[in-house]
């Protein structure tokens, strides 16, 4: 179960951290985004602890935005990062109206939405996204909220590795899909897909790709795509979709970079 916390010690040593500071207005988001995004790849997080950073942050960083400062006359927001003892460490700070966790209410997340009560979802994000949240105030730095990401050490020993060769097209994209739905059905949730002999790759394979991706993120799994050769990685450039799947030069490298996500 994610341990994750929210207190108001008076103490708390931080290491060095790289820094951005900026405007607390709506436009500071993609730069905020960009900043921690490049942070968290640089450090090691996986796919999907990368996604779950850049969301914790964004959620802080808005709430700053909209709650810590008037409109009309905005402040600065500070987001730092660092890595130590095995801990993605960010850091968030403004000089606006000090803040309480403890004064919003937790969100409804059970009643039909028409019937919920707007507010607290956000917070409710960061603590579950994250492994550790702390709450501080200062008098002298302001509001200061410390988020911690664990750092995998070592690689997952449950991936499983598929050869495809031949064509992926209308014909043959079904049975890849039932060949890898019945691994996920055993319990598969980390799944490498070696495409080193892929000689030929449709709109129907990527199709059936995409669904297997979204099939074991829906599981908190992965999939990883290895071996492309020049024309099936031509396919994924040409559509885009070389931003969407974790594409690795061998099946070798991709296994590697399987981490250890936490959900």
């Amino acid at each position: 179960m994610k341990r994750c916390f929210i207190l108001h010690p008076s103490s708390f040593i931080l290491p060095a951290m790289d820094t951005i500071t900026l405007t607390a207005d709506l436009d500071a988001l993609a730069k905020i985004s960009a900043f921690i995004t490049a942070a968290a790849e640089r450090s090691g997080l996986d796919e999907r602890a990368t996604w779950q950073v850049q969301l914790a942050v964004d959620e802080a960083a808005t709430n700053v935005i909209q709650h810590a400062y008037d409109q009309e006359d905005p402040g600065d927001i500070t987001l730092g990062w660092a890595c130590e003892g095995g801990r993605f460490i960010i850091t968030l700070r403004d000089r606006g109206r000090q803040f309480d966790p403890e004064s919003v209410p937790p969100p409804d997340i059970n009643s039909p939405l028409e019937e919920r009560q707007v507010g607290g979802l956000g917070l409710y994000l960061i603590t579950r996204l994250m492994d550790e949240a702390r709450f501080d105030f200062h008098p002298q730095e302001g509001n200061v909220l410390t988020m911690v990401k664990y750092l995998s050490s070592t690689h997952r020993d449950d991936v499983v590795t598929m050869p495809i060769s031949g064509r992926v097209d209308a014909v043959t994209a079904p049975q890849l899909n039932k060949t890898v739905h019945a691994q996920i059905a055993s319990g598969a949730r980390f799944v490498l897909l070696d495409l080193s002999d892929v000689t030929f790759l449709s709109s129907s394979g990527l199709r059936s790709l995409l669904l297997i991706r979204k099939e074991l993120m829906t599981l908190g799994g992965e999939l990883r795509l290895a071996g492309l050769q020049p024309q099936v990685h031509e396919v994924f450039a040409l559509t885009g979709f070389t931003q969407v799947f974790a594409i690795h030069t061998t099946a070798e490298e991709a296994r590697a970079s399987f981490g250890l996500g936490r959900a």
